[in-house]
């Protein structure tokens, strides 16, 4: 009978069927018990021969495609008795699995061919470590170095320097990524001593390089500097560009560089292994180069670049260690910025990725201190004290003194923040922490100490021991001046407000609070921002001078705005604290200025004839004025300014003061606001710019103003706008049924020189309605200190849409008297309504 007959035969009698027929001819067994049986009844000798048939068929009819078969000719030669041709498969196959990053399948293939009889010890030794990183990126760390320890005893036996120093170097990487960094660093240096009088090679250059990377990692950094030019000069002599950009992504993060030469040798390591497609280094660079760019350049955005680049490639290498390292850093980013919720959304993915790793305890010790930080933002502090404690005691029982100095850091930060804000007196536990500390940034020269420095300095200040404190700044103030950050920079300035504030140098005290607020803010730290505001607000409350307390609320109103927006409850709550206790404060002072009353009123009227008596007719528009000072004098004042093509300026401003000083800055910022409106007519941007520059020029008193400008084209009803840090003003859709808040596009006038807003647009349609006002509305209290807030504000205002301007005005006020009631007056009141 011909083959196709006996198919037909075995096809009709349902052992076998056909799979396909295009583009090969292709049959299956219809059962696997079949399948065994077939092939249990052949003799083994027929197997051998079969199974060599077989792939000398495939060989012969597939020369091109070996690489792709070479798993499936493997087992046939395996099977044929042939174990050197199976061997030569069985790499191929484990080769091309590793570089496709199908990490589980290198790993059958790479134990295939060591479990040949033929496999001698050198080619043993190779397929470990083969195997070994193949383990590696699954996870598999304990097993990972088990097997690198298996090659180096092998490698022993042949005297293979390079394959031990090989061995030795991705040993110290695999405990590394398993967080245990003194082992990481013993195994580098036994591994040296092995090597230490063999020739120059590729192993011996990468294990260098691993030591110095370890020395690092234990806070060693001027040990780390000397090694890893050693491996530089190594690879470059060697040719090895892998190993010069691996050394090159370690060399960029060392102490004792410059920022030009950190960014220089990072961005070499970039380049070189994006180039020749060194994956793993590749991340490595990446990463190290987000971390100094943050660090040196204050740069988040490129930063986080980078940081994005390296989780790309640690996940397309399929290894969860080094995806989840970059991830933290990009998510450290998102902190600062005041991006809780995206951090939290991130967390399961995160444990997640630790549920891949078999060390995970250091991954672990990192995702606490994350939910540490976000449960001390969400108010709890005790509980995030007790775990940054938790945590600190795992790292100290692992001896990783990189995760030392971070929780150290978290923890004695929170401790200072308790006493800060009167929950904590006694500071013992926190100088024991930042002591600690201490001995070990200076026994490696850490680019750490730095902040060390400062938070051992603002302990002394609190301690009152101000002698110390001065000395401990100076440290730091010196150790920065080689190559000062922004950063750097930050922690002084808090150092010395600090200590300024204790001595009650108070005016000191101010402009290097004032630095760090700018800082914070310049620096995107959304959080630290919020926090300074409320630090410089505080300074303005314990100095009480006139117009501090004024100031203090401006500060304390934008610090209330990003705590609530982060959900931080328990700074929310401190700054409504200070807020009741300045209203109060400012109320009392109001009353012991009662004698002044007649002065002031005369002044009143001075201020009131600037003011507008009746808002412009405008044909196609209805407008309405409500002007209800609470005292003789208003820091609140309106206006409309006529401009070129029939548009018109709408203002409505409030000046953080009362009294005289108020008046006479409201009509400073008036006047200058009136200048340039006309001449920036089309630019409310600029003319917002243009009077802060003045204003800040020509004034001396520290008031600000927050003000919203609009430019109508009552034409086809365009407002262009800026919010200079002012209410939103709300804009009624009543086809819509919906409201629009106009919210603030930059910051009061007179805080910062060199401040820019940004314009917005809007259309207000035929029947929308825009509401404009002061802050006198919103918190204007009843008896039982509630205020009317906004949702009040709005609740009222829709319920009188439909009105002419003028009746809806007079609609807002009654209810605003009503729920106020016969509590006194704590604000101006100011609204503007326009109908179209």
């Amino acid at each position: 009978m011909t083959l196709f007959g006996d198919l037909g035969t075995l096809e009709s009698a349902g052992l076998i069927r056909v799979a396909q027929v295009e583009p090969d001819l292709e049959y299956l067994f219809r059962h696997t018990l079949v399948q065994d049986a077939a092939y249990t009844s052949l003799l083994e000798s027929d197997r051998k021969r079969l199974h060599l048939a077989v792939g000398e068929a495939i060989e012969g009819l597939y020369p091109d495609r070996k690489q792709e078969l070479a798993a499936i000719l493997g087992h046939h030669f395996q099977k044929a008795g042939e174990d050197s041709h199976a061997m030569q498969y069985f790499i191929i196959a484990a080769e091309a699995a590793l570089a496709a990053f199908a990490n589980q399948e290198a790993e059958i293939q790479y134990r295939r061919a060591l479990e040949l009889v033929c496999c001698s010890e050198a080619e043993q030794a190779e397929l470990l470590y083969g195997l070994a990183e193949a383990l590696y990126r699954q996870g598999r760390l304990d097993e990972a170095l088990q097997t690198l320890h298996e090659g180096i005893e092998l490698y022993k036996n042949l005297g293979d320097s390079d394959g031990i120093a090989r061995m030795y170097a991705r040993a110290g990487r695999v405990v590394w990524h398993a967080g245990d960094r003194p082992e990481g660093l013993r195994i580098c240096l036994e591994g040296l001593e092995q090597v230490q009088n063999a020739a120059n090679s590729r192993g011996k250059a990468t294990l260098v390089h691993e030591t110095a990377r370890a020395y690092y990692f234990n806070g060693m950094s001027d040990k780390a500097l000397p090694l890893c030019r050693e491996a530089l000069g190594l690879a470059e002599q060697l040719g090895a560009v892998d190993i010069q950009a691996d050394t090159l992504a370690t060399l960029g993060i060392l102490s004792g560089l410059s920022a030009e030469e950190s960014l220089e040798a990072l961005r070499k390591a970039v380049e070189l292994s994006e180039s020749t497609g060194l994956m793993e280094v590749a991340g490595r660079a990446h990463h190290n180069l987000a971390s100094m760019t943050r660090r040196w350049l204050a740069d988040n955005m490129t930063a986080r670049v980078h940081f994005r680049r390296a989780v790309e490639l640690g996940r397309l290498r399929g290894v969860a260690s080094e995806e989840l390292i970059s991830l933290l850093g990009d998510m450290g980013i998102s902190m600062n910025q005041g991006n809780l919720k995206e951090v939290e959304e991130q967390l399961p993915y995160l444990e997640q990725l630790v549920g891949k790793i078999s060390n995970p305890a250091a991954s672990l010790n990192n995702i606490l201190m994350i939910k540490a930080v976000l449960i001390w933002f969400h108010g709890d502090w005790d509980e995030s004290i007790r775990m940054c404690r938790q945590g600190l005691e795992e790292a100290c029982q692992r001896g990783d003194v990189e995760n030392q100095l971070n929780l150290t850091s978290e923890l004695s930060w929170a401790l200072l923040e308790k006493n800060r804000w009167g929950e904590l007196e006694d500071l013992s536990e926190a100088e024991a922490l930042i002591s600690n500390a201490l001995r070990i940034v200076d026994q490696g020269g850490s680019d750490e100490n730095i902040e060390v420095y400062c938070r051992m300095s603002t302990l002394r200040s609190r301690q009152r021991r101000l002698v110390e404190a001065r000395q401990w700044l100076e440290k730091a103030r010196s150790a920065a001046a080689p190559k000062p950050t922004a950063w750097d920079d930050l922690a002084l300035d808090t150092c010395e407000a600090e200590i300024a504030s204790s001595e009650g140098r108070w005016a000191e005290a101010l402009v290097f609070a004032e630095s760090v607020a700018v800082g914070e803010a310049r620096l995107e730290r959304r959080f630290n921002w919020a926090r300074a505001l409320l630090e410089w607000a505080e300074l303005h409350i314990r100095r009480n001078e006139p117009a501090d307390l004024e100031q203090a609320q401006t500060l304390l109103r934008e610090a209330l705005t990003v705590f609530e927006e982060m959900g931080a409850q328990r700074y929310r709550e401190l700054v409504l604290e200070k807020l009741q206790a300045v209203r109060t404060e400012t109320y009392a002072q109001a009353l012991d200025h009662e004698k002044l009353t007649r002065e002031l009123r005369r002044t009143r009227r001075v201020q009131e004839s600037l003011l507008p008596e009746k808002p412009p007719q405008i044909p196609g528009w209805d407008l309405a004025i409500a002007f209800d000072p609470a005292h003789e004098t208003s820091g609140d004042f309106y206006d409309f300014i006529p401009l070129p093509d029939g548009k018109w300026g709408l203002v409505i401003a409030d000046v953080t003061d009362k009294g005289t000083s108020a008046a006479l800055f409201m009509a400073l910022s008036r006047s200058l606001l009136r200048t340039f409106a006309t001449q920036y007519a089309a630019e409310p941007e600029r003319a917002l710019a243009e009077t802060n520059r003045r204003i800040l020029a020509d004034s001396h008193g520290g008031l600000f103003v927050t003000l919203f400008y609009g430019v109508l084209d009552p034409a086809v009803g365009t407002l262009r706008y800026c919010n200079a840090g002012h209410n939103p003003a709300c804009l009624f859709r009543v086809l819509a049924g919906e409201v629009e808040e106009l919210r603030r596009t930059g910051m009061p006038l007179g805080v910062f020189d060199e401040t820019d807003w940004k314009q917005e647009t809007t259309i207000i349609k035929p029947g929308d309605t825009l509401v404009l006002y002061t802050d006198g509305v919103t918190e204007a209290q009843n008896a039982q200190m509630q205020s009317f807030g906004e949702e009040q504000l709005l609740a009222s205002a829709r319920a009188h849409l439909g009105k002419s301007a003028g009746k809806l005005r007079d609609a807002l006020l009654e209810d605003i008297h009503k729920f106020v009631g016969d509590a006194p007056k704590s604000d101006d009141i100011t609204l503007m309504v326009i109908v179209r």
